[in-house]
C-alpha cells in the first residue's frame, strides 16, 4: 500500500528536478509491475488526493487499473462517524459527554456537510479540548473532573463565526 501516491509516481517530465529521479522512482516501478516474473497473490494499492498528478502510464490497463473514489461521507455516515469518535465519552465513568450533547449529534452532522472524517475527528478533539479549557482553574491550573463533559457549545465554540451564522 503507497499513501500519498502522487508524491513517488509523478507524471515524468513534470518535476523541476534535474536529477530525474523522480522519472527513475517511476520506471523502476513501472518495470516491476510489467516485470517477466509476474507478481503473483501481491495487490499493490496506490492512495492519493490528487490522481491527476499521477503518471498516466501507471494507470492505464494492466497496471493499477482498478480505480475506487472514496468521496465525503453523507449525513448518515457523518453520525456514524461522530458516534465512534465520541464512544469513549459516553462509555467513561463518569460519561464525558452531555445528554444534550449526545442526542445533537445528528444535528452535528447535518450541520458538518463536506467534512471529511479527519476533520469530524478534529471537531471532537477541538470540542474535548474546549470543555477541558472551561475545566481548568487558570491560576491554580487543576482540573474540575466533576465538571469535565463535553456540552453541544463545545462543539459550536470550534465552529468559525461565520459558519454559525449561516446555520
Amino acid at each position: 500500500i503507497f499513501d500519498e501516491f502522487d508524491a513517488i509516481c509523478k507524471s515524468r517530465g513534470s518535476s523541476s528536478d534535474s536529477t530525474g529521479v523522480s522519472d527513475s522512482i517511476v520506471n523502476q516501478l513501472l518495470s516491476k509491475i510489467d516485470g517477466v516474473d509476474s507478481l503473483n497473490n501481491i495487490l499493490i494499492i496506490g492512495m492519493t488526493n490528487r490522481k491527476d498528478m499521477i503518471d498516466d502510464a501507471i494507470l492505464r490497463p494492466g497496471r493499477l487499473e482498478v480505480h475506487v473514489e472514496i468521496g465525503l461521507p453523507d449525513e448518515a455516515g457523518r453520525t456514524q462517524i461522530l458516534t465512534i469518535h465520541t464512544s469513549q465519552m459516553r462509555g467513561a465513568t463518569p460519561k464525558r459527554i452531555t445528554d444534550d450533547a449526545e442526542a445533537r449529534l445528528p444535528e452535528l452532522a447535518e450541520m458538518t456537510k463536506n467534512f471529511s472524517g479527519a476533520e469530524l475527528e478534529g471537531l471532537v478533539r477541538a470540542a474535548t479540548s474546549s470543555a477541558m479549557d472551561r475545566c481548568v482553574n487558570k491560576d491554580t491550573m487543576e482540573v474540575d473532573a466533576s465538571k469535565l463533559a463535553v456540552e453541544w457549545g463545545d462543539f459550536m465554540f470550534e465552529f468559525p463565526a461565520v459558519f454559525v451564522q449561516l446555520i
